[in-house]
C-alpha cells in the first residue's frame, strides 16, 4: 500500500522532523456487520507553515489532492482539532465485502491511498459464532536502532475498531463500549487482531438465566393463587 505519493510526503516530514502528522481511523460495525468509518489526517502548525512557505494554496498542503480524488459517495470536510488542521473523510458500508471493496478502490489512486497509510493489510472473517479482524501495520519509516527514536514525534497513528459481541482477543481487562484501539508508530511491521464472539440467546449462561426467571415467575404465580 506504500505509494510514491506517500513516500514523498513522509520524506518531507522526516527532513523537517519538527513537524507531526496525526492519522486516525475509526470503524464501527453493527450487529449485521454493516457500519461506518471515518479517517482523519491532521498536520501540526509547523507542517501548516511549511505548506504555505513552499507555495501551497492552503495550510493542509497536499491533503487537498486526497479530497479532489475521493470516489463518489464519500463525505469529507476540512477538520481542525486544537492547533492541528487537516481532513476528515467518512463513508458507510453494507457489509465487510463492501468495506474491503472500498479500501481497494482507495488504494488504486495514488492520493486517496494515503488515507490508508499505515495499514498494509486488513481482513474480515465471519462465522456462525465469531467475527474476526486481523491485519498488518506496515513499516512507514525504514530505520535502524539509532534513528528510530527520531520518528517518535513525526507520526501518531491510531486504529479504533468497534465490534458487536463479546471481545475475546486481545485480552484486556477494561474494554469500553466494545472498542479496541491500536497505536501505530510506523517504525516496524506489526500484526493486529480482534476476535469477538457473537451473543447467543441459547448459550448455557443465558439458558440458566431464563430458567431462573421463569422459576421466579412460577413461584410468584403459585403464591398468588394460594392467597386467593
Amino acid at each position: 500500500m506504500i505509494t510514491k505519493f506517500k513516500i514523498h510526503l513522509i520524506v518531507i516530514f522526516i527532513i523537517f522532523s519538527a513537524c507531526e502528522v496525526k492519522w486516525s481511523m475509526e470503524v464501527e460495525f453493527n450487529e449485521d456487520y454493516s457500519g461506518s468509518y471515518k479517517i482523519l489526517i491532521l498536520l501540526d502548525q509547523d507542517a501548516q507553515f511549511y505548506a504555505l512557505e513552499t507555495g501551497q494554496t492552503t495550510a493542509i498542503g497536499g491533503l487537498d489532492a486526497i479530497l479532489a480524488d475521493l470516489p463518489e459517495g464519500y463525505g469529507s470536510s476540512i477538520y481542525q482539532e486544537g492547533d492541528y488542521l487537516g481532513i476528515l473523510v467518512r463513508n458507510d458500508f453494507e457489509n465487510t465485502e463492501d468495506l474491503q471493496t472500498q479500501f481497494k478502490v482507495l488504494n488504486k489512486n495514488e492520493n486517496t491511498a494515503l488515507l490508508l497509510l499505515p495499514i498494509e493489510e486488513i481482513n474480515f472473517t465471519e462465522s456462525n459464532n465469531s467475527f474476526k479482524i486481523n491485519g498488518v501495520f506496515g513499516e512507514i519509516f525504514v530505520s535502524d536502532d539509532e534513528s528510530i527514536d527520531g520518528y517518535d514525534n513525526v507520526f501518531d497513528g491510531k486504529l479504533s475498531l468497534i465490534v458487536p459481541g463479546n471481545i475475546t482477543r486481545p485480552k484486556l481487562e477494561n474494554i469500553i463500549n466494545n472498542t479496541i484501539i491500536f497505536d501505530i508508530q510506523g517504525t516496524s511491521v506489526k500484526t493486529f487482531e480482534v476476535v469477538a464472539n457473537k451473543y447467543n440467546l441459547l448459550s448455557p449462561v443465558n439458558f440458566l438465566i431464563i430458567f431462573f426467571l421463569l422459576s421466579l415467575i412460577y413461584i410468584f404465580v403459585r403464591q398468588y393463587r394460594k392467597k386467593n
